[in-house]
């Protein structure tokens, strides 16, 4: 829909970008090569924003991957290779990039398609609130998982912007801030505006600001869903669970986990039918079984990126915040309308830890494999007082190595090339 439709103009967008710097070049009669002022019209807007869009559907199923290892949604059945640092969660800088810089240069993109639009095209209110959204959903996803000290830069006048390091809150108010402007622009499309309403309540909750969060998401419609479109176009980037999780071709690196490290949920035993599974045989470590997560069938299969669901849940936890007592009635409506067949009621746990066990459960169980999972582990420990050894896998790992007390991403290799900074301020959830 509006600016996916461009996919096709993803490599005059880059082309673009690649030239927009270089002065010298542009002044070259090369007619094969795309200049800046070929792209200064509508079409080069649609160009910028398909470019954004399959940036921020590709990093997101990436994270989807990563993040599901370093919390305890999946396990590695593989020997020991470059990822299994983030599956025990003790990390290095050489840590291979999971791709908050090119989180960034969708955000870029997306700057540079609001601007071609407002010029050329104003009237594509929709397409210009979904780019806002893009730039507000990568600065969600980076404040989400990411250390405190993160950088965030811009695009002004087609020049680079250096931003220096900020916190994981700042980042969000960020988001939150790009939301914002996304409502006013989105409000002629319901399914841009779904999708903007859900990221901000998101948003909010990360903040701790849970009844904004409610209000935000109150008229999503529970059926409603919004999936990043993983295509073997623009980026070619391919569903990574599928990939590494289905045991097809050389594949097979990584099992849905069940009670991983003495906390980790029994997303396995628990024969959820939220979270289906089946075991494929041992893993390619020889040791570990090897069970795949059935939903997804094929390389490019989509990812819920946002949902009804999701709205019902974070109105869920808003109301236990609050004190109210609709929180329960909230989840069980889930469990009777949102699958097929229902699932039975919950019982009240009858105490506060309780409480928050059971609604953070359900947030595991309905949003499997969609990058929240280590988000909320950080939250347990931030806005609940949690500690490590009540929330994520803690002790033995396999072979020589323990678990360690990472509990957010770290800035890696290619933030080097920031003059303004690139280490953590540090590491707290």
């Amino acid at each position: 829909m509006y600016v996916e439709r461009k996919r096709h103009c993803f490599l005059v967008a880059l082309a673009g970008v690649l030239l927009m710097g270089c002065d010298a070049l542009t002044d070259v009669d090369a007619p094969d090569v795309v200049q800046p002022k070929d792209v200064d019209n509508a079409e080069g807007a649609a160009a910028f924003g398909a470019a954004a869009i399959d940036n921020l559907y590709g990093q997101f199923a990436n994270m989807t991957s990563t993040t599901g290892r370093f919390s305890d949604e999946f396990y590695l059945s593989d020997s020991f290779n470059a990822f299994a640092a983030v599956d025990y969660r003790e990390q290095a800088v050489t840590y291979t990039e999971w791709g908050p810089v090119l989180l960034g240069r969708g955000r870029t993109f997306a700057q540079l398609g609001i601007d071609l639009y407002l010029q050329h095209a104003p009237e594509e209110r929709a397409a210009i609130g979904q780019l806002y959204a893009v730039r507000g959903l990568a600065a969600l996803l980076l404040g989400e998982v990411n250390c405190n000290g993160t950088p965030l830069s811009e695009v002004v006048d087609l020049k680079p912007v250096y931003g220096g390091p900020i916190t994981s809150d700042s980042m969000t108010t960020r988001a939150v801030a790009e939301l914002d402007i996304a409502l006013d622009y989105a409000s002629a499309d319901p399914r841009i505006m779904n999708l903007v309403r859900v990221a901000r309540g998101r948003a909010l909750t990360n903040l701790g600001r849970f009844s904004e969060a409610a209000s935000a998401v109150a008229g999503v419609p529970t059926d409603y869903e919004y999936y990043a479109e993983l295509t073997s176009a623009g980026s070619g980037i391919q569903n990574p669970i599928f990939n590494t999780n289905s045991m097809t071709d050389v594949w097979g690196a990584i099992t849905v986990a069940d009670g991983e490290g003495a906390n980790g949920l029994d997303f396995v035993s628990a024969n959820d039918p939220r979270v289906p599974t089946e075991l494929l045989g041992t893993g390619r470590d020889g040791e570990t079984e090897h069970y795949y997560f059935t939903r997804f069938t094929d390389r490019y299969d989509p990812i819920v990126l946002a949902s009804g669901i999701e709205a019902r849940l974070i109105e869920a936890e808003a109301d236990l915040q609050a004190g109210g007592s609709r929180w329960l009635s909230i989840l069980n409506d889930l469990r009777a309308v949102a699958i097929d067949p229902p699932l039975e009621p919950l019982m009240d746990p009858g105490t506060r830890d309780g409480w928050v066990d059971l609604v953070f459960r359900e947030r595991a169980f309905w949003l499997f494999a969609t990058g929240h999972r280590m988000g909320d582990l950080r939250r347990l420990l931030r806005q609940y007082g949690r500690s490590q050894n009540d929330t994520h896998p803690v002790g033995h790992y396999k072979g020589p190595q323990d678990y360690g007390t990472d509990v957010v991403f770290i800035l890696t290799l290619s933030e080097q090339s920031n003059p303004e900074g690139f280490v953590c301020m540090d590491r707290n959830p």
